[in-house]
């Protein structure tokens, strides 16, 4: 799952429980004819294989479908799994590494079932955690009805980087660190990522740097990638 980048320079555990879920049946349990089981590559309910960069293959003629999707596995990829549906019809879906096997998402709701082959992280419902391909987490964020509500970043070190909450207009108001933890940039823009009033950036020695507050995001952004 894709984070949107929200610092303004241009989103899954099975093992949780939700009230009312129906789940995917194993074909593993399911009786198959041996000439179709033969066939099968895997047990799981996997919707889809997503590459890093888009698929060169991408014709673009279906909306819904997401231009890093494939049809097959692909190196240093990720593929999602169906994990079942609640009594609202919502879908329960997860993200993992291709080639760990390991979550690359924590279990997410997908409302739309035409987005359920979209690897944007704002066509989630709900609470979402990244994780890197190590384990750590990589970020945190809500979704409400397509909008981004609050959202924490963090760096390769397991130090928080990003910290942002949303208004009712849809102005994010950030606050951004440093590796070392110093405080770097507090800021709000809007949904044209221009700044919302004042704003304020240090170096990270401490001092004042508000005439280098663009500098540091973008520094700061490829540090948190």
């Amino acid at each position: 799952m894709k984070l949107k980048n929200l610092l303004g320079l241009g989103v899954l555990a099975s093992a949780l429980l939700f009230s009312g879920c129906s789940t995917t049946q194993n074909l593993a349990s399911t009786k198959l004819p041996a000439d179709i089981k033969s066939q099968l590559t895997t047990n799981q309910a996997i919707l889809g294989y997503f590459g890093k960069e888009d698929n060169p293959e991408y014709c673009g003629c279906v909306s819904y479908i997401d231009s890093s999707y494939y049809m097959k596995p692909v190196e240093d990829g990720f593929y999602r799994v169906l994990l079942g549906r609640n009594a609202a019809g919502d879908f329960l879906v997860q993200d993992f590494y291709q080639e760990t096997k390991t979550p690359q998402s924590s279990a997410s709701w997908v409302k739309d079932p035409l987005k359920l082959f979209s690897f944007n992280g704002e066509d989630v419902e709900g609470p979402v955690t990244l994780y890197r391909k190590n384990g750590k987490v990589e970020s945190t964020f809500t979704i409400e009805d397509g909008n981004y509500v609050k959202g924490e970043e963090f760096y390769p070190n397991g130090k928080r980087g990003a910290a942002y909450t949303a208004d009712a207009q849809g102005n994010l108001a950030y606050t951004l660190w440093y590796p070392s933890g110093q405080k770097a940039t507090e800021y709000v823009v809007d949904l044209d990522d221009e700044y919302v009033g004042a704003y304020k950036a240090w170096k990270e020695d401490g001092t004042a740097a508000d005439d280098q507050i663009d500098e540091i995001r973008e520094n700061i952004s490829n540090a948190l990638e």
